[in-house]
């Protein structure tokens, strides 16, 4: 064997060596993690309690995409691996502030200690110490932090991009061999654009919620991914958001949004002792957050009372259908003519909401369905009116209502006669009149909302309470009005550093929200509304006609019963 051969072999016996004993090849993910590791879901959230393993397992797959090299898993065989290996990546850590990727990220990823290990009595070789095994547990005090998850020969002080290298902050760090790079960001500036990601890992919490939206953005080019590992923090409607959405694909089979979740106590790697004290310190209520991982969100959210199988209809189960989960069903959903219908707008610069209830008669026990909603972006009073008259064709509204707030300013660009400009009102009104919509009490134009919150909370909060039959006064069609149920799972109150206040929190979603006050101020009362066979709008002629010529020839039908015909439902 040539001399080239002979160093070209011990290279490569050296790097195996090397290799054998990198992080990576000794790490063993722990049964829990195993789901987290091989998922190919596009968003993971890996949501846990304190001391619970959150980080350390988002960490290990941001140094097995960086490396190339796949994880371990807890019977020793490889998982698959799912990054490409054929080029460069571009791989984003997330943390709060610059201390924390100097703290926490910079450690995890490139200083000894994310595990530990110990060596075998068999083989005499380094492996990963199982405080689950009692023998290694026997043995506790041999144990030793391993090494970095990134090595140190793939680290050299010139594959970084510092910010503070005595804090050990850095911006950038750039694999010597395959030129991957991970760039580090605070959550606290602003989001860098433009480049494709194929991974982002934020750790803990972003100041603005709105960023992670921006880090969506950077990964369709890559079909790239992203793992958020948390505590449950109740203040951050983003990964509250996360969870719902995980919430609602679990039963998916292949799911763009999943979420696990790590105990504080189910971490064997913590001292049982340890344990203990904590859980005792912490109490029943604290420790489902800090050792559950639960958001704790009984005091934080507005309406806690909501509950999606309660409120929403029809029921899951038939047995609980009630006669007005009957009568709606039998309609498609649609509330039968003799119900009270009512309009609730709040409308916006950006977002405008129109809520569509219906009350029951007394017989059915006067509840009040929100059966519709129309939620319009970027939208002009003369569209929402479009978008509204084929949903009130064919049947009478008892009122219309508008935001007290919004609805009292005055808009330059449209001016009155006299040259003083038009109240948002006065523009939403000449639009409903133009569309030929009206009601029974207020015409063409809008009675004003209530404008205490405080008193509007309190009302919307008395229907969700169930009854002595088990059913709210409120309730949903869920397929009708997804926004709502949205943004009424996360509606949160302000949270102050010492309490939550009974107001909504600023820079939520709650348009949804606001027109649910100004119906439960209005009360929404049964009103028997005449029928003369004509609804809120001008049906045109051929209805008419058609019209009398029914009431001369056909036979009387029931109550609940109708035809509409021409633009909108049919009933």
């Amino acid at each position: 064997m040539s001399g080239t051969a002979k160093a070209g072999l011990t290279a490569a016996l050296n790097e195996a060596i090397s290799r054998s004993q990198d992080a990576l090849a000794l790490f063993r993910a722990m049964v829990t993690q195993v789901g987290f590791i091989i998922s190919m879901a596009t968003e993971r959230l890996m949501r846990g309690g304190n001391q619970s393993g959150k980080s350390t397992i988002c960490a290990v797959e941001v140094a097995s995409a960086a490396l190339g090299e796949p994880i371990t898993g807890p019977d020793g065989k490889k998982l698959p691996f799912k990054y490409p290996t054929n080029r460069p990546l571009m791989i984003w850590v997330i943390g709060l502030g610059e201390d924390h990727i100097g703290d926490t990220l910079y450690r995890l990823l490139f200083q000894p200690g994310a595990f530990d290990v110990i060596r075998d009595l068999r083989t005499g070789k380094m492996r990963a110490w199982n405080p689950s095994d009692p023998g290694d547990k026997a043995r506790e005090s041999e144990k030793e932090p391993a090494p970095a998850l990134i090595p140190e020969r793939y680290a050299p002080d010139s594959a970084f991009a510092w910010k503070d290298k005595k804090a050990k902050v850095f911006t950038r760090w750039t694999h010597p061999g395959t030129g991957t790079v991970i760039r580090a960001f605070t959550a606290k500036g602003d989001v860098k654009q433009g480049d494709p990601v194929d991974l982002v890992w934020v750790d803990e919490d972003i100041v603005d919620p709105n960023d992670i939206d921006e880090y969506r953005a950077r990964l369709s080019k890559r079909k790239g991914r992203i793992i958020w590992s948390s505590w449950p923090r109740i203040a951050n409607p983003a990964l509250l958001s996360m969870k719902t959405r995980a919430d609602e694909q679990r039963d998916r089979e292949k799911p763009d949004c999943q979420e696990w979740c790590l105990k504080f106590t189910a971490n064997p790697f913590m001292d049982d002792d340890e344990k203990r004290k904590r859980l005792a310190e912490w109490g029943p209520e604290v420790s489902r957050a800090r050792d559950q991982g639960e958001f704790v969100l009984d005091t934080v959210l507005m309406y806690p009372e909501w509950n999606i199988e309660r409120h929403c209809t029809p029921p899951a189960a038939a047995l609980d259908w009630d006669e007005v989960d009957k009568a709606l069903a039998a309609n498609r959903f649609i509330p039968p003519r003799d119900w009270t219908r009512r309009l609730f707008l709040d409308p916006g610069h950006g977002t405008t909401a129109v809520f569509f209830t219906a009350t029951t008669p007394p017989e059915l026990g006067n509840y009040v369905v929100l059966y519709d909603l129309l939620y319009l972006h970027q939208c002009t009073p003369e569209e929402c009116a479009r978008q509204v008259r084929p949903r009130a064709a064919g049947y009478r509204f008892y009122s219309f209502t508008i935001d007290y707030r919004y609805g009292r300013q005055h808009h330059p660009g449209n001016a009155r006669p006299g040259g003083d400009p038009k109240t948002v009102r006065e523009i939403y009104a000449e639009a409903f009149k133009a569309m030929g919509l009206q009601s029974e009490t207020t015409g063409n134009s809008f009675q004003w909302s209530s404008d205490d919150v405080a008193a509007g909370l309190t009302a919307f909060r008395s229907w969700l309470i169930p009854r002595t039959n088990g059913r709210p006064r409120f309730r949903v069609v869920k397929h009708q009005c997804g926004p709502f149920i949205n943004e009424i799972q996360l509606y949160r109150k302000h949270l102050t550093k010492d309490n939550a206040e009974d107001r909504p929190a600023t820079g939520q979603d709650d348009h949804a929200m606001d027109t649910a006050r100004y119906a439960a101020m209005d009360g929404c009362e049964y009103v028997a509304v005449r029928d003369d066979g004509l609804s809120g709008i001008d049906p045109g002629p051929h209805y008419r006609a058609f019209q009398a010529y029914s009431n001369e020839f056909a036979p009387p039908q029931p109550a609940n019963q109708s035809c509409s015909f021409g633009p909108g439902r049919a009933a």
